[in-house]
């Protein structure tokens, strides 16, 4: 299973379809995702893949695809980062 795919396994978990999470679609406006259910989403992330994701990060995600692209790229670096 790659990245993509096991985040999309996350989101699942956390109640979304897998054929609404589309790389290019808007958190906010297209999955009606607030501040709060980013950050269940992005703690699920952390606790699935075992990584932290920096508190600036969170507010550059607009779409779907940041959020894999963003563990994608944490994973790659094998370091955890925090803010």
């Amino acid at each position: 299973m790659d990245v993509r795919e096991q985040v999309v396994a996350v989101m699942r978990g956390v109640g979304f379809d897998a054929g609404e999470l589309a790389d290019d679609r808007r958190l906010a406006e297209d999955l009606d995702i607030d501040s709060t259910e980013l950050v269940e989403i992005v703690v699920a992330l952390e606790q699935h893949f075992g990584i932290g994701i920096d508190a600036e990060a969170e507010g550059g995600f607009t779409v779907f695809g940041d959020l894999v692209e963003c563990v994608g790229r944490l994973l790659s670096a094998g370091s955890t980062v925090r803010g």
